[in-house]
C-alpha cells in the first residue's frame, strides 16, 4: 500500500490569488512562459522543504496595490492512502499508519484517513522578515473556506514526518560539468560518502600517497616546482612548514573534487563530459538525479522508514533532439515516486495521458490551473483530441489563443494578412491559426480543449445556414448559455453563405484572385479551363424528391455550365477548387502587393479588430492608422 499527494491548494502565494489542482503520480505542467508554472513547483517546495528563504515577493499583490503586512499566503497539501481495506475504507498502511502518528485524519463520513499540511508564509513583525510555518489540519476544508480555516491538530509537524516526503528537484539550468563542482548537488551528495570503512579507507590514502610521491620523483618539473615552493620556510616563521604538490587527491573525502566522467558514442573518441554538447550534459545530470532517489529509496527500506519521493522537474527536454525527448519522458514515467513535470515540448505532450495534463494561464497578472475535463467527453471525442491535437498539433495547447477555421486556403492566407495588419507573426502574438479541416463537427474538439483549458477561441467560417446552426449548437453545448455570446463574438461567418474564395470574389477582389491564378497557371488559363471543362460533369447532388420505394432522397448528375452571363466567375471558382494547393499560398500576398487600400478583406479585418481588443496587440498610433 502506497500514498499520494491528491491534492494542493495555493492562496495568495506570488503570481496565485487562489489555485487547486488534483494531481496524479505523473502530472505534465503546459502553458506559455511566465504563467506560473515554476511559481507552482516553487510553492510545493516551500511546503515541504525546511530553511526556504521567502520575502515579500512571495505575496501575492493585485496590480497597482501595495502589499499589506498582513496577508499571508497559503499552501495546502492534502496527503491519501492509495489503496482500501476490506471495509472499502481508505487507510494508511502501517508504516505510514505510525509514521503519521496524531498527525493523521479521517472524514467524518467516508472514515477514509488523509494527513493535510498547511505552509503559512506571514510577516513577523519582531524579526521584520516572513517566517514560513507549518502546521497539520484537522480536517481538509471546503475550497472557499480556505483562508479562514483555523482548526489545526496540537502535534507538531516534525523533521522527521518531513523527511518521509522528501523533494527533489531539477531545473531548466542544468550541467553536469557544473553539477560536478557543487558538493551540495544530487551528484556531490552521491559521492561525497563513497562508502569504504575505515581500514579500507586507510590503505587506499596510503597508496595514493605512495602514487604522489612517485609522480613528484619521476617529474622533475614537479620536482623543481616543489623545490622552489618550499623556500616558503624562510619567509613563514616557522620552524615545521613545507610544502608539497599532490597530482592526485590523497584524501578519499576529496575525491569528488577530482573525479572525472567521460562519454563515447558510436561516432567519437571518448571525451570529457564538458567537452560534449548541452543535451548529453543536461541529460547526464538528470540520470544522476534519478541514480540520488533510487540510492535513497534503497536506503530508506533498509531502515524501513516510508517514503514518497516527491519529484520536481523543470523543462526535461531542454537541449535535446526530439527522439531523445520521447526517451527521456519514457525514463521520468519509470522513477519511483510522485513526478510532476513541467514542458514546454508538444513531442512530450504528446505521450501524456490527457487526465495527467495541467494547463497553466494567467490573465492580469494571475495564474489559474485547468484540466481537461474527460468526463464531458465520449469516447470518439476522446480519440480525436489525442490524435488530433495532442498527437499533431501539441503546440496549440502552449497558445494564448487559437484561430479556428474550415480549410487550407484561410490556415495559409490568415497569418499573411495577420502579419500585414498587425506588423508581428500570430505565433509571437501567442495565437495560433488552424484549419479544422471542415466544418461543424470539425469544430468540437478544438473547442472542448479551448473552453477547459482557457484559452482563447476565434473562427473564421463558412457562412452556410447549416454550417452556423451546427457551430453555434455546439458552442451553446460546450460553452453554455452564459458564456456563448461571448464566444461568438469572436467568431465570423462569412456572408450570403459563402466560402473564402466566393467571399473574396464577391467582396471586390476578383481582380486579385485572378492574377493569382494567372501566376500559377499563366496567361489564357482561364480559357482553356472553360474549353476543356466546358459541359463536363460536376458530380451528383441531393434533391427533394424521395424515391417511392426505398425513400431516400434522389441524386442527379449535374454538369458544368459556364456559358451563362457569371459562367467566367463560376469558372475561376471551380478552377481555384482544382487547384486550391497552389492558390491558397499566394492569394494573401498578391491582394497585399497589388492594392492600396483595402489590403485586409473586411470580414477578416473585423476578426482582427476582435482579437485586438482582447489582446492589444496593435499600439495605439498604428490602431489609429488600420481605422
Amino acid at each position: 500500500m502506497g500514498i499520494i499527494i491528491k491534492e494542493i491548494r495555493i492562496r495568495n502565494f506570488r503570481s496565485y490569488k487562489s489555485a487547486d489542482i488534483n494531481l496524479s503520480n505523473n502530472i505534465v505542467l503546459i502553458g506559455a512562459n511566465n504563467v506560473g508554472k515554476t511559481t507552482l513547483l516553487q510553492a510545493i517546495q516551500v511546503a515541504f522543504l525546511r530553511g526556504i528563504r521567502v520575502d515579500d515577493e512571495d505575496i501575492y499583490v493585485e496590480p497597482n496595490e501595495v502589499l499589506p503586512k498582513s496577508r499571508k499566503a497559503i499552501i495546502d497539501v492534502l496527503m491519501v492512502p492509495t489503496e482500501k481495506n476490506e471495509d472499502g475504507v481508505y487507510e494508511f498502511d502501517q508504516e505510514w499508519f505510525e509514521h503519521l502518528g496524531e498527525l493523521r485524519s479521517e472524514d467524518t463520513v467516508t472514515l477514509d484517513q488523509f494527513f493535510a499540511m498547511r505552509a503559512i508564509i506571514s510577516f513577523n513583525p519582531i524579526k521584520g522578515e516572513y517566517d514560513v510555518e507549518k502546521k497539520a489540519l484537522i480536517d481538509w476544508p471546503a475550497r472557499e473556506s480556505v483562508e479562514t480555516y483555523k482548526e489545526y491538530k496540537k502535534n507538531r509537524i516534525t523533521e522527521k514526518v518531513i523527511q518521509a516526503l522528501p523533494v527533489f528537484y531539477m531545473d531548466a539550468k542544468r550541467d553536469i560539468s557544473i553539477e560536478m563542482k557543487d558538493r551540495n548537488s544530487y551528484w556531490g551528495r552521491l559521492v561525497r560518502d563513497v562508502g569504504l570503512d575505515s581500514k579500507e579507507i586507510e590503505d587506499i590514502e596510503n597508496t595514493l600517497d605512495g602514487i604522489n610521491n612517485e609522480i613528484i620523483h619521476k617529474s622533475p618539473i614537479l620536482k623543481h616546482l616543489t623545490d622552489n615552493l618550499s623556500k616558503i620556510s624562510r619567509t613563514v616563521n616557522t620552524d615545521d612548514s613545507s610544502i608539497k604538490i599532490n597530482p592526485v587527491s590523497r584524501k578519499i573525502r576529496d575525491l569528488n573534487r577530482g573525479i572525472d566522467l567521460t562519454f563515447k558514442d558510436d561516432h567519437s573518441e571518448r571525451f570529457p563530459i564538458s567537452n560534449h554538447g548541452m543535451g548529453t550534459r543536461s541529460w547526464i545530470t538528470f540520470l544522476t538525479v534519478v541514480a540520488y532517489i533510487s540510492w535513497r529509496i534503497d536506503q530508506m527500506k533498509e531502515e524501513e522508514v516510508p517514503y514518497h519521493p516527491i519529484i520536481l522537474l523543470e523543462e526535461p527536454e531542454a537541449h535535446l533532439h526530439p527522439q531523445a525527448q520521447r526517451k527521456i519522458f519514457h525514463q521520468i514515467n519509470g522513477l519511483s515516486g510522485q513526478k510532476i513535470v513541467s514542458t514546454h515540448s508538444p513531442m512530450i505532450v504528446g505521450q501524456v495521458d490527457i487526465n495527467d495534463i495541467r494547463h497553466i494561464s494567467k490573465v492580469d497578472g494571475s495564474s489559474s490551473i485547468n484540466f481537461i475535463n474527460v468526463a464531458n467527453l465520449n469516447d470518439k471525442e476522446l480519440r480525436k483530441i489525442k490524435f488530433e491535437i495532442f498527437k499533431s498539433r501539441g503546440d496549440l495547447l502552449f497558445a494564448n489563443a487559437m484561430l479556428l477555421c474550415e480549410g487550407e486556403t484561410e490556415e495559409q492566407a490568415i497569418p499573411t494578412f495577420f502579419r500585414e495588419y498587425f506588423g508581428c507573426e500570430a505565433f509571437e502574438a501567442g495565437i495560433n491559426i488552424i484549419s479544422v479541416g471542415g466544418s461543424g463537427d470539425k469544430y468540437r474538439p478544438f473547442l472542448r480543449i479551448a473552453k477547459d483549458l482557457n484559452i482563447k477561441v476565434y473562427m473564421l467560417s463558412d457562412g452556410e445556414e447549416k454550417t452556423i446552426k451546427e457551430v453555434s449548437k455546439i458552442v451553446k453545448k460546450i460553452y453554455g448559455e452564459e458564456e456563448d455570446q461571448d464566444i461568438l463574438n469572436g467568431i465570423k461567418f462569412l456572408p450570403d453563405g459563402n466560402d473564402l474564395e466566393k467571399y473574396l470574389m464577391a467582396s471586390g477582389y476578383a481582380e486579385e484572385v485572378f492574377t493569382a491564378m494567372t501566376e500559377i497557371l499563366g496567361d489564357g488559363f482561364l480559357e482553356r479551363y472553360i474549353s476543356l471543362k466546358d459541359k463536363t460533369s460536376n458530380g451528383s447532388r441531393q434533391t427533394k424528391e424521395k424515391c417511392e420505394t426505398c425513400k431516400q432522397n434522389i441524386y442527379e448528375r449535374s454538369f458544368r455550365d459556364y456559358s451563362s452571363d457569371d459562367g467566367e466567375m463560376q469558372a475561376l471558382l471551380d478552377c481555384i477548387h482544382d487547384n486550391k494547393t497552389a492558390y491558397s499560398s499566394i492569394i494573401a500576398d498578391v491582394i497585399i502587393e497589388n492594392r492600396k487600400e483595402g489590403k485586409i478583406p473586411p470580414m477578416i479585418e473585423e476578426l482582427f479588430k476582435e482579437i485586438n481588443n482582447d489582446f492589444k496587440i496593435l499600439s495605439q498610433e498604428k490602431q489609429a492608422v488600420n481605422i
